[in-house]
């Protein structure tokens, strides 16, 4: 197999794998205050990229000490399906902080495919020039060979919900909230808020949720009574998902009432269970 590089082509042994590495710094010596990283990893042929970051995150988990997940997102580099991660972890008694983006491509072999992982790590927390950074090279990033984009995403059948999870998801604050049930949703969001449409609400398969007054809210100076409302399904057959919307949510606090779902990652993997 003829292999190419920036510098060179040659023949490659098909016994050699590819692990080609480019790393990008500040600094010639020591360490950089932000750096670059490109790499690449195998992906089995019934892998998706939701499942190949799920798999990514556990072993992130288990080799990084005091690993904690920041944000996930879906997202996109060289117009296929991305996945956006942001995390942290302990190193040498000082926490390193990561931005990472993971989009499947083709492998060296007809009909194989591998991930190509674009990592910045920042000795402190991202701030505003290295979060720009990080954002115009992944906008500017072209694939050489890119997926099929009906191959890239995973194909979803539309979910039916098995457990009565109400999630909510706020826009004005960019909150992702789960409740126990629908009626607990409704008691404990704004109604207010939720007449202006600034709340989103899905089922635990994530299909869309349309609120309904019962008794409208009241905006007499007098009165100010909050109105009532109940959850139904969306009729609109092409109302996003929650999977669609989860990178929205900026923030999330775990639910005390509803075990299992202690982070985003959990929440993704968890809506992907109900769809699969």
């Amino acid at each position: 197999m003829q292999y190419q590089t920036n510098s060179a082509a040659f023949e490659l042994p098909p016994q050699l794998k590819d692990k080609t590495m480019h790393m990008f710094v500040l600094n010639e010596n020591g360490p950089s205050e932000f750096s670059l990283v490109i790499s690449h990893a195998d992906v089995p042929a019934d892998e998706t990229l939701a499942d190949f970051g799920d798999r990514l995150l556990k072993e992130m988990g288990r080799a990084l000490p005091r690993f904690q997940l920041r944000g996930m997102k879906d997202s996109q580099v060289g117009g296929s399906p991305a996945i956006e991660l942001a995390y942290s972890w302990r190193k040498d008694g000082n926490f390193m902080h990561q931005r990472q983006a993971v989009v499947l491509v083709q492998g060296a072999e007809p009909g194989s495919r591998q991930a190509m992982l674009v990592a910045a790590t920042c000795l402190s927390p991202f701030n505003e020039e290295w979060n720009a950074a990080f954002d115009n090279i992944l906008a500017s990033m072209t694939l050489r060979h890119p997926l099929d984009a009906a191959a890239a995403a995973a194909k979803r059948k539309a979910p039916v919900a098995t457990q009565p999870y109400t999630f909510a998801l706020s826009a004005r604050r960019r909150s992702l909230h789960v409740f126990a049930n629908q009626g607990d949703a409704c008691r404990r969001t704004d109604a207010r808020e939720v007449e202006l449409d600034t709340w989103a609400f899905f089922d635990a398969a994530g299909n869309r949720l349309q609120p309904y007054f019962t008794a409208p809210n009241s905006y007499d100076p007098g009165l100010r009574n909050t109105g009532m409302y109940q959850l139904a399904a969306d009729p609109d057959p092409d109302a996003g998902s929650l999977l669609d919307n989860l990178h929205l949510a900026a923030i999330y606090d775990p639910p005390l009432d509803v075990p299992g779902l202690p982070h985003l990652a959990a929440v993704r993997s968890f809506l992907e269970q109900q769809a699969g």
